[in-house]
C-alpha cells in the first residue's frame, strides 16, 4: 500500500515539470518574435524611403494677397436714418431744402445731387422708391412709407428671390454668427453692397484658391465669359430680356 501511495503521489509533480518545461520553450519563442519586429520594421521602411520612386509633388509661389481685401467692412456706407447729405459742403437732412421746394419732374436735369447716376435697369422714375412729400422716407407699392433703415422692404418688392436668398444666408453678407439668436449675428443690408441708383456691381477681385493637390489644374480667374442670364440685376432689363431670354 506504501508504495501504491508514494506512486500515485509522484505522478502530478512530474507532470507540473513537463507543463513548466513546455512554457518555457514556447516563450523562448515568443521572445525571438518578438526581437525581430523592429528589424523588420526598420527594414521596411528603408525600403519606402530609399527603394520606393518618389513622386513629382508641384509647388508654386504663394499668391500674395492685398492687405485691404482682408476685411469684413461694407463695400458702402449707406445714408442714415434720416438721411443726410452734404449740399455746398454743409451736412443737410433731405427735408431741409424739399420741404421748400416744389416736387417736379424726376426726370428733369439735376441741379443738384449731380453725382447720381440712375442705372437701375427699367427703374428709371425717383419716385418709384423716394416719397414725392417726404424727402426723407421712401415709398411702397401700395402708397405707405417707410424709412431708409427699413430699405430691404422696399428691394424686396422687385428682387423677390434675391430677398428670399438674403433672409436665408444664401445672399450677401452674414457677420458675426449664423445663429440669429447669438448677439454678435449681423446680416448687412442691400445698400450696405450696393448703391440703390446703380446696384450692378463692379468685378471684384477673387481671393486665391486653395493649394491642394487633389483638385488637379485650377480653373482660369477670368469671369468675364460667364452669361449675363445668370445675373439677376441684368433679367429684368430690356436688353438682358432680349438678348437673353429671361421671362417676366
Amino acid at each position: 500500500m506504501a508504495k501504491s501511495f508514494e506512486g500515485v503521489a509522484h505522478e502530478p509533480e512530474d507532470g507540473h515539470r513537463r507543463s513548466a518545461r513546455g512554457a518555457r520553450s514556447a516563450g523562448g519563442g515568443d521572445g525571438v518574435a518578438t526581437l525581430l519586429v523592429g528589424p523588420v520594421l526598420l527594414v521596411v521602411a528603408a525600403v519606402i524611403v530609399f527603394a520606393m520612386p518618389r513622386a513629382e509633388v508641384p509647388s508654386s509661389p504663394t499668391p500674395l494677397v492685398r492687405t485691404e481685401l482682408l476685411t469684413d467692412a461694407p463695400l458702402r456706407t449707406p445714408l442714415g436714418d434720416p438721411p443726410r447729405t452734404f449740399i455746398a459742403g454743409f451736412e443737410r437732412r433731405c427735408n431741409e431744402c424739399h420741404s421748400i421746394i416744389e416736387p417736379g419732374d424726376s426726370r428733369d436735369e439735376l441741379l443738384q445731387h449731380q453725382d447720381i447716376k440712375l442705372a437701375h435697369g427699367l427703374n428709371d422714375d425717383c419716385y418709384n422708391c423716394h416719397a414725392r412729400d417726404d424727402r426723407e422716407k421712401l415709398v411702397l407699392r401700395d402708397g405707405s412709407m417707410v424709412g431708409y433703415a427699413q430699405s430691404v422692404h422696399l428691394c424686396a418688392q422687385c428682387h423677390g428671390r434675391m430677398y428670399r436668398d438674403w433672409t436665408r444666408g444664401a445672399h450677401g453678407k452674414t457677420l458675426g454668427s449664423w445663429d440669429r439668436s447669438n448677439p454678435a449675428f449681423r446680416r448687412l443690408t442691400c445698400v450696405q453692397c450696393h448703391d440703390p441708383h446703380a446696384p450692378m456691381m463692379p468685378p471684384l477681385e477673387p481671393m486665391p484658391g486653395p493649394k491642394t493637390l487633389r483638385m488637379g489644374e485650377p480653373a482660369p480667374a477670368d469671369h468675364s465669359k460667364l452669361s449675363k442670364r445668370r445675373n439677376p440685376l441684368l433679367m429684368w432689363s430690356i436688353d438682358g430680356a432680349e438678348k437673353e431670354g429671361g421671362d417676366h
